[in-house]
């Protein structure tokens, strides 16, 4: 992939990552804090992108993997302060 590619990708795919994250996290900074890490994600593993399936796909798989990480990270604090 380009570099010139991820703003592109981000300009088509941005919207429906946000409002996917959204869906999951009911809180829209967060949604919009996980969808930046997920576009970095992609910018940090481009190389691994091997045109196998839609660029959409691969962002969406991208962005359930860190908002589980999220909700992964956010329970275990959750269980150690209770």
């Amino acid at each position: 992939m380009e570099q010139e590619e991820l703003p592109k990708w981000f300009d088509e795919y941005g919207e429906s990552v946000l409002t996917y994250i959204f869906l999951m996290v009911r809180n829209y900074q967060q949604a919009e804090d996980l969808t930046q890490e997920t576009f970095i994600k992609a910018f940090r593993h481009q190389e691994q992108f091997e045109h196998k399936s839609a660029v959409k796909t691969w962002l969406f798989s991208i962005a359930h993997n860190v908002t589980k990480d999220y909700f992964r990270k956010n329970t275990r604090s959750n269980i150690i302060l209770a």
